[in-house]
């Protein structure tokens, strides 16, 4: 296995220079910099990340804790994490984010224990103080009074989901949230829904899913509530994805027309919504985006540099064939 030392006689530089081409610190001359590199291809050397962390006192790591990456939301972001970060020269540690406060901190401890650079993370009710006081540079996900945080716009989310299905004629509307009392910043796009179904005089009833069925995607007996229990409605903006395909599904096996009998809006443009039939209507999240800006904002902590408490990004209604 080639050395340093080797690595060296075959570029005729100094192991200082090597160290210095290892590491991108101090001077080098481009024809120093391409003597190494090829040197290193020719003995097929792979320097010790390892060590070299040990030396710099970085890991190039990314700590991500996240709800189970079953839910498709969640996994489709992190693999959007997971690109940006790669290409900035970072690997992910993950880590499921509990919805226990209590079990969330050992879970944020044990990841602080594997010495990631920073950690970007889901919010979990009252683990505020606790983050505030982490020594470990954290960047949130999701619209939070503490930061930095970065977000989509939940809020004009269900305002244009509300619009849309106002717009498409919809008179009596059925909306499935999430669980209401986790304060989740998801929870503004209902709270968006429901002000502007008042404003407009529109008829609306909210039926709640608690965050247990939302991670094992269990969602039949919430559905079927809807359904039986709302004989003349004609819309359903759905807090998700997943609930509004389970949703197309009941309503084309009880024999609904979508869109002629109900129109349906799902949220968050995961891929599943353009495989469905009816493809589904839904409000994008650009994940590429809050992944990109989720990664600078924690390497530009890590450099000591300012960043916003808040940073919000605009959602964008994609209209298919569920309205």
């Amino acid at each position: 296995m080639a050395t340093i030392k080797d690595v060296a006689r075959e570029a005729g530089v100094s192991t200082a220079t090597v160290s210095r081409v290892l590491n991108k610190s101090g001077y080098m001359s481009e024809e120093a910099v391409n003597k190494v590199n090829k040197a290193m291809e020719t003995l097929s050397y792979h320097p010790n990340a390892v060590a070299r962390s040990l030396v710099r006192g970085k890991h190039n790591s990314i700590g991500v804790m996240f709800p189970y990456l079953s839910i498709p939301f969640w996994a489709e972001l992190e693999s959007e994490l997971e690109q940006v970060a790669e290409r900035k020269g970072y690997s992910l540690m993950l880590a499921v984010a509990p919805n226990d406060a209590e079990a969330y901190i050992e879970k944020f401890e044990s990841m602080r224990a594997r010495m990631p650079d920073g950690i970007i993370t889901c919010y979990i009710k009252d683990t505020e103080d606790y983050i505030c006081n982490s020594e470990t540079p954290t960047v949130i996900l999701g619209n939070t009074s503490y930061g930095p945080s970065v977000s989509s716009n939940d809020e004009q989310g269900g305002l244009l989901a509300a619009k849309h299905l106002i717009a498409k004629g919809c008179k009596n509307i059925v909306h499935i949230s999430g669980e209401l009392g986790s304060r989740s910043s998801a929870n503004a796009r209902t709270y968006a829904f429901m002000k502007e179904c008042e404003k407009e005089h529109i008829a609306y009833k909210v039926y709640e899913t608690k965050r247990s069925q939302y991670l094992k995607m269990d969602f039949e007996s919430v559905i079927s509530n809807v359904f039986y229990e709302n004989e003349h409605f004609d819309g359903i903006f759905a807090s998700n994805d997943i609930l509004a395909a389970h949703c197309v599904a009941t309503a084309l096996s009880l024999g609904y027309r979508i869109p002629e009998d109900i129109r349906i809006v799902g949220y968050d443009d995961i891929s599943l919504s353009r495989w469905i039939y009816p493809s589904l209507t839904t409000i994008h999240q650009d994940n590429t985006k809050l992944a990109e800006i989720a990664v600078e904002t924690l390497l530009k902590e890590l450099e000591g540099e300012e960043v916003p408490d808040k940073q919000v990004l605009p959602v964008r209604l994609i209209e298919r064939k569920t309205t």
